[in-house]
């Protein structure tokens, strides 16, 4: 992929940058962890609870970019 710098990203990890930023978020959320539950809104109407999506389908939360 042109633009994308994948050696610097590599290096940035195989350093240990990545624990030394992240290190201070001691509540993070992992992959396949169940979040909090909570209202959330809509763009379309009335909020829902995640747990009453959760009841009726899959549901991925991504906060942050997606690469």
């Amino acid at each position: 992929m042109a633009g994308y710098n994948y050696e610097h990203f590599d290096g940035y990890i195989e350093g240990g940058a990545e624990a030394e930023e992240f290190g201070g978020f001691t509540k993070r959320l992992h992959a396949r962890e169940r979040a909090p539950d909570g209202d959330l809104l809509t763009l379309d109407g009335p909020g829902v609870r995640l747990s009453e999506l959760w009841e009726t389908h899959g549901v991925i939360l991504e906060f942050g970019s997606f690469t």
